[in-house]
This record gives structure tokens, sequence and C-alpha cells, in this order.
């Protein structure tokens, strides 16, 4: 029964499905509810903390659709393209047969690299969750939001009421009284480090870039494939401005997010879906009414590996 390449493909695509399943409901559901918080304290005198709370511009939606819609778009366009207009006899194609029906080599290589980049996006958001939670590390606006208090119920002391020469004391044992925010943002206000928007997106544009680098290699697409990877760092240049300028995040929180989207993108494309790897395959040669006895000619063309 494994010998059946039907069973086989089909065990793989189940395979993959749990894994991506797996990974992304540990990180989005089991670990928000499982780990807790850090509890970190502040000093008054912190005035990296004192920064007024703004609406960010950029919502869950926008982030949705530049890192899981976008890149899915980018990869489809750019294969169902190649599958056209680039001769079969040009590269080397690796096809599957399902049931009978023979799968178009963009199905499955659209399969290949959106799985793999979607896996990464996973473990970014793995990595992302565990982070914020065992840090703890306060937001911009925290005592905008927060406005945290201090001691016995008839002697409540707050940042107000602290004398300058106690302002550099180190507090952790205090409660929230701004009853106007939010619980939901009462909780996002201990989650500044890493910045998850710009984790996720850098990911996101820089795996696009290392794609476009690989697939887009024709001399005569150098301009289209330029502009489209500096339009990939404007947007996560963006990002990371607009996490500074609405007081979402501190600055070592964005370069922080920014190494791990990129490190990660770097990894995932060059190691694990092999981008750039140059493989060695041999090519047959068809004597005219002749029998083959061996192969002959090398040549070498990037493939992807799985």
């Amino acid at each position: 029964m494994c010998g059946n390449p039907n069973t086989r493909l089909l065990a793989r695509l189940i395979i993959d499905f749990l894994l991506l399943l797996g990974v992304y409901c540990v990180a989005l559901v089991v670990l928000p509810q499982q780990l807790v918080t850090v509890h970190r304290g502040f000093h008054c005198s912190d005035a990296s903390l004192r920064y007024p709370y703004r609406q960010p511009w950029l919502t869950k939606v926008h982030l949705t659709m530049a890192v899981v819609a976008l890149p899915a778009a980018f990869i489809l366009v750019v294969e169902l393209l190649r599958a056209a207009f680039v001769p079969s006899s040009a590269e080397l194609k690796q096809r599957f047969v399902f049931v009978g029906a023979r799968i178009p080599s963009f199905v499955s290589e659209c399969y290949k690299i959106i799985g793999v980049y979607l896996f990464g996006l996973g473990l970014a958001l793995l990595v992302i969750r565990v982070t914020k939670f065992s840090t703890g590390r306060l937001r911009p606006y925290f005592f905008d939001v927060c406005q945290p208090s201090w001691g016995e119920a008839e002697s409540k002391e707050s940042c107000e009421l602290l004398s300058p020469r106690n302002a550099s004391r180190y507090i952790d044992d205090y409660s929230c009284t701004e009853f106007a925010a939010s619980l939901e943002l009462l909780a996002l206000v201990r989650h500044s480090f890493p910045s998850g928007f710009v984790a996720t997106t850098s990911y996101a544009m820089c795996f696009l870039v290392f794609y476009a680098q690989a697939r887009l290699f024709a001399p005569w697409l150098r301009v289209l494939r330029s502009t489209l990877q500096l339009a990939c760092g404007a947007v996560a240049m963006l990002v990371c401005l607009e996490r500074i300028s609405t007081y979402q995040n501190h600055l070592s929180d964005v370069a922080a997010g920014l190494a791990l989207g990129v490190l990660l993108a770097s990894f995932m494309a060059v190691f694990v879906v092999h981008l750039f790897r140059q493989v060695r395959v041999k090519r047959r040669q068809w004597p005219r009414n002749e029998q083959i006895y061996g192969y002959a000619g090398y040549y070498n063309r990037a493939t992807y590996g799985y």
C-alpha cells in the first residue's frame, strides 16, 4: 500500500495539512490560553513609558492581507505566468500524477512554496507569542492606559503623588486604575517585545524578495524584479515607522521584530525551500531509431527542494 504513488501523495498532503494546522493552533489558540504574562515593574521616572496612547491605523485585517493574501497572490501569479510563457524544455519540472490525472507543474510549485512559507509564518507566530509572554515588556503608552497605583486601599500611592526623590524607585507590586481602558488593551500593554506586526510583515516581504530573485531571473525582468523587491522593502519599512510613530512599540522592539522576520525568511528560503540550490541533472539523449543505453550531457538548473 505504501508503494502506491497515489497513497504516498495523499499521505503527504494529509501530513502537511496536519502539521500546518498544529503549528497555527498552538500559536494562536493554545499558547495565549496557557501562558501567563510576566509581571514586569517600572520606574516612575521612566520617560519611555509616558507617551500618549494613539489608535494605530494598521489593524489585524491589514496584517492578514500583507502576510497571507499578498504573498499567496504574488506567488500564484508568478507561477501562472511562468507556466504560460516559459517553455517546458527551459527548466527542470517535477510532475505529479494523482488518480490518473496529471497535476500541472505550477500547481505543485505553488503548493510547495506557499506551504513552506505558511509553515515559516507559523514558526514566527510561535516565537512571537512565547517571547511576548516571557518578557512582559511594557509599551510606551503604559502610564496613559494603566495609570498604576500601589499601597493599601486607604493610602493609595501613584507616580503623581510620589516625591521626586523616590521617583527612581522600582515598583513591581501595582494595579491599573484606568477603568476606561478595556481588558484587551490592558493585556496588550504588557506585550511590547518584539513587535508582532513588524516581525510577520518583514518575514513576508523578505521571503518575497528572495522568491522574486530566484524566479524572475530573466535579464528582461531585471527592472520589474528590482521594483517589486523595493516595494516589498518599502512595505516592511512602512510598518516599522507606523509602530514607532503611533507609540505602539519601542525602537528596540521594532528592531528585534525586523531581525526575527529577516532571519527566519532567509532560513526558510535558502535552507528549507532551497530557492537558489543548483542541482546537477542528467539529460537524456534520444537517438533516432536506436535503443538508449545510457545518459549523456549535464546542465545546471535551479530547482526547489522540499
